[in-house]
């Protein structure tokens, strides 16, 4: 009871609920900022992406788990929702999401009591599944109940994570799942991202026209069962490639082209951006959308300590963002809640501990005690996760509303 005041580790714990600014130190610090016009600019860029290439969107969840978040994506156009697990659904749905995707295999009887329920509130849950027992599992769980449940059957490659390896145990389930009871297939669904090799590019077009010929099967021999039918892949990396394969798929037109990247929301400076160039360098209509993807996401840090000549110590570490895809690097310094630059390319955050992190930098940065610094980040989802609350903020950090997580 007596932490009821502490409400997150970014709070404000000052007098003033109104008129806070990051960098004029009103809350807390280390903090999580989403900076506002860099998330609408890419909603409306995946958006138009997506409209263009004639193909549906349900962005991951959990990259974020932040229903604020969901709901902007919704409100921008997205057809749906993507998750990882039962407990995310539930959040997604909460969030307004009326088709989830449920990327993964529905283990377990208390996970099924949970897509079940909201089955039963009206939302259209599709659940990926790769082995017999497992279909039968979810037609024994949910016959009893007087639900359908529609099924994606996962299409996956060798070495790579779930799904069915060979066409062959592809049409084997798509068979069983017409001999039983509460479950219908609804389409197929890969995950392209785990593909790797000196040419990717071609491994990622093979699934997905291996895919596209499965749902033609399917088609010829009357396996779609459920009313919405669809076809679904497509990480944050591949996106452009799997469009493209899917909108020159001549599939018939009640068949939904559903594209599933998280991670543009607040997109990075670290391994998105590197595939985002990739993205670019493929796709003449990416290149058309005008500004690419911008980073939406920054951490606010202090400089805590200055031990040794160009040697700072900064108060975040491992606790606060992702270190496993690259460290945040800073990209501006602030002192006095003024800019002092924004030059720090020569500058370098090389190692983190739980709560600190060691920042070399160069002749020409003089850091002071107390300066704050904004660093961006690579891989945003291990930063998310790490945040009961961040901040939304305009251009010039004023501090707009605080934004929850759901971890």
């Amino acid at each position: 009871m007596k932490y009821q005041s502490i409400k997150h580790k970014s709070a404000n714990p000052l007098p003033q609920s109104k008129g806070l600014n990051l960098v004029q130190q009103d809350i807390c610090l280390p903090a999580a900022v989403l900076k506002q016009q860099a998330i609408r600019h890419n909603l409306n860029w995946m958006q138009s992406f997506a409209n263009q290439s004639k193909v549906l969107l349900a962005p991951h969840g959990k990259t974020s788990m932040t229903p604020w978040l969901f709901q902007q994506q919704l409100a921008a156009g997205a057809w749906g929702l993507t998750v990882a697990t039962a407990y995310q659904a539930q959040i997604a749905a909460n969030a307004g999401a009326r088709h989830i995707i449920l990327a993964n295999q529905l283990v377990g009887k208390a996970n099924m009591a949970v897509v079940a329920k909201l089955l039963q509130q009206g939302t259209n849950v599709f659940v990926c599944v790769d082995h017999p027992a497992q279909v039968q599992a979810l037609s024994d769980f949910f016959q009893p109940l007087q639900l359908d449940l529609a099924l994606l059957i996962e299409l996956g490659v060798q070495g790579g994570r779930c799904g069915c390896r060979t066409e062959k145990d592809v049409m084997a389930l798509a068979h069983q799942i017409n001999t039983l009871a509460a479950v219908q297939l609804a389409g197929i669904e890969f995950y392209e991202g785990v593909i790797k090799g000196p040419e990717p590019e071609q491994g990622v077009r093979h699934l997905v026209r291996q895919a596209v010929q499965l749902m033609h099967h399917f088609i010829k021999h009357q396996l779609l069962q459920h009313a919405t039918q669809l076809i679904s892949g497509a990480g944050s990396v591949w996106y452009d490639v799997v469009a493209a394969e899917l909108s020159a798929a001549a599939l018939p037109e009640q068949i939904k082209l559903v594209l599933r990247p998280g991670c543009y929301i607040s997109h990075d400076q670290g391994i998105y951006q590197q595939a985002q160039k990739q993205v670019l360098a493929r796709s003449t209509l990416a290149c058309s959308l005008g500004e690419d993807l911008q980073n939406a996401l920054e951490l606010a840090v202090y400089v805590q300590s200055l031990p040794e000549p160009g040697l700072a110590v900064l108060g975040f570490g491992k606790r606060d963002a992702a270190f496993d895809a690259g460290l945040p690097q800073a990209v501006a310094l602030y002192r006095h809640g003024e800019l002092l630059t924004n030059q720090l390319q020569h500058c370098e955050t090389i190692k983190v501990m739980d709560q600190h992190a060691f920042w070399s930098y160069d002749e020409t940065i003089l850091p002071q005690i107390g300066d704050i610094l904004l660093l961006s980040t690579s891989h945003p989802c291990l930063t998310f996760d790490k945040w009961r609350t961040l901040w939304l903020v305009d251009e010039n950090y004023n501090l707009l509303e605080e934004v929850d997580t759901f971890f």
